[in-house]
């Protein structure tokens, strides 16, 4: 089972130490790309198997203690286990799950699993604990560590330096994509099968509905956010590709950007699943191009002279390059911002010298109104178009886009302190939004302070020449009646929250 040789820029030494050939397995630690399908991290791993002809185990865990910790957050990504779970029985794979509970704690867990193995690999997530996590195991155990980038369809390492702005990684992405995707990852992994499965001293979960319910029972989270009524796990994911690909494409390039209700707003709803790794990047691509097509998508579909050019590389559809756009540019560019530097979080240090500069002159204007963080939290600013947009976050785990950025553009305004405005929205966007901690929450916060973006002119009180977004205008652009009328609805079924 080959690694291509072009995939091997995508894997990553973490520590000195050696492939120990006499022991029993090869151990996948899955911890941010939680799938077994298009997926280089399982891939590479399962050409260990094969190289040393040792057995494959997977080690899914959740510890209940990670920063933001909440229901809504563990529900998720219990039902990806159970999926997780489910397919590895079928494919008849050594499995293995860890729901950590306040009664069953095992610090040295995944040490022991490593014992026995000849190797270990893992995900290589550049954002929140995981960087952390993978350079202290990297030290604790006796065998090699590799962290593989199963980030995107184009490996992180391959765009170099972190791009100023999304138009100059838009050129980069169109450079490399055409290998990428002669080299994107396995709908399905042919996995190297042994008679016997290892053994070990640990009682794996059974992710069911009723073992799930009941672990869920037992914890107790520091953030008190409740479920949402939307499930986590890859069987899921596919299908709202799949009702994306049906109902909402061909909607996209003119009508995402208009807030409505979900029902109405043709966005595919997949940044969660794809934060989590339920879906990859690799199959969004591959069925987007296939759909509906009597011919098999092939690179020579590409329009290889419009490189650089947002409206015509991928594909004669519009809406087909709008929405890849926003899954590889911006995203990747949220992606690159952290590659080279792998830190838990970034912050208004990391914002360009013009940024900085603006921020600075304008730190003394004095702001019009001021709200404290559980003001903002509880919804309760003087602006209604606001709280609708806070309030979809709190309930429902996400936010249209459009709302987001004057979401973050009035939290910088009605703040003391322009570090007090971030870590506002640090705070709340990872409370409560299902795709938050990731990559595109710092840089979706940040750009907000002016990441990624050029000066506007004319200059305004507190936010200098930063692109300036009011309510009025937003009222302006769009109908907001029907959002409105979603979120009072909404409210009403959850009144207790507000």
């Amino acid at each position: 089972m080959e690694f291509t040789e072009y995939n091997l820029t995508r894997v990553r030494e973490v520590n000195k130490k050696n492939i120990i050939e006499e022991n029993d397995y090869i151990l996948y630690w899955m911890q941010a790309y939680r799938r077994l399908n298009y997926n280089h991290a399982l891939e590479y791993a399962n050409h260990l198997s094969h190289k040393y002809k040792k057995e494959l185990v997977i080690f899914e865990g959740i510890r209940s203690n990670y920063p933001w910790n909440s229901e809504r957050i563990h529900q998720f990504i219990l039902e990806g286990i159970k999926d997780n779970y489910e397919k590895a029985k079928e494919l008849g794979i050594n499995y293995f799950s860890y729901v950590e509970t306040d009664k069953e704690i095992s610090k040295n867990i995944l040490i022991d699993f490593s014992k026995k193995a000849c190797a270990v690999i893992t995900d290589d997530f550049p954002c929140f604990i995981i960087p952390n996590h993978i350079e202290k195991f990297a030290k604790q155990i006796g065998v090699k560590l590799f962290a593989v980038d199963s980030n995107s369809i184009i490996p992180i390492s391959k765009y170099g330096e972190v791009s100023a702005t999304a138009r100059g990684l838009r050129t980069r992405i169109h450079k490399n994509f055409e290998e990428a995707y002669l080299n994107k990852s396995k709908k399905v992994i042919s996995f190297f099968q042994t008679k016997k499965k290892s053994k070990f001293n640990y009682e794996s979960f059974i992710p069911t509905e009723k073992n799930i319910s009941e672990v869920m029972q037992k914890l107790k989270f520091t953030n008190q956010v409740p479920k949402v009524e939307i499930h986590g796990g890859y069987n899921e994911a596919k299908n709202k590709l799949n009702l994306f690909l049906e109902k909402n494409l061909n909607r996209y390039k003119d009508f995402r950007s208009n807030p409505h209700s979900p029902e109405i707003t043709p966005g595919s709803a997949l940044s969660p699943y794809l934060h989590f790794g339920h879906i990859s990047t690799d199959e969004i691509i591959t069925e987007i191009f296939n759909f509906n097509s009597k011919n098999e998508w092939t690179i020579k579909n590409l329009n290889t002279d419009s490189k650089g050019d947002r409206e015509n590389f991928f594909h004669t559809n519009q809406n087909i390059n709008s929405y890849l756009d926003e899954l590889l540019t911006w995203r990747d560019v949220g992606y690159l911002f952290f590659w080279n530097k792998k830190e838990f979080n970034k912050d208004l240090n990391s914002l360009p010298n013009w940024v900085k500069e603006n921020l600075k002159k304008h730190t003394p204007d004095k702001r019009e109104y001021l709200y404290s963080k559980k003001e903002f939290e509880e919804a309760k600013t003087h602006d209604s178009i606001w709280n609708s947009a806070q309030k979809e976050l709190v309930i429902t785990g996400k936010m249209h886009n459009y709302m987001r950025m004057l979401w973050g553009k009035k939290i910088i305004e009605w703040s003391k302190t322009y570090q007090e405005a971030f870590e506002t929205m640090e705070e709340l966007n990872n409370k409560y939004a299902l795709d938050g901690r990731n990559p595109n929450s710092y840089t979706g916060i940040l750009w907000c302070f002016g990441l990624f973006d050029r000066p506007w002119f004319p200059e305004r009180p507190v936010h200098g020449v930063l692109r300036y977004m009011s309510s009025d205008s937003t009222k302006r652009k769009f109908k907001l009646g029907e959002y409105l009328d979603y979120i009072k609805k909404l409210e009403n079924k959850s009144e207790s929250l507000f």
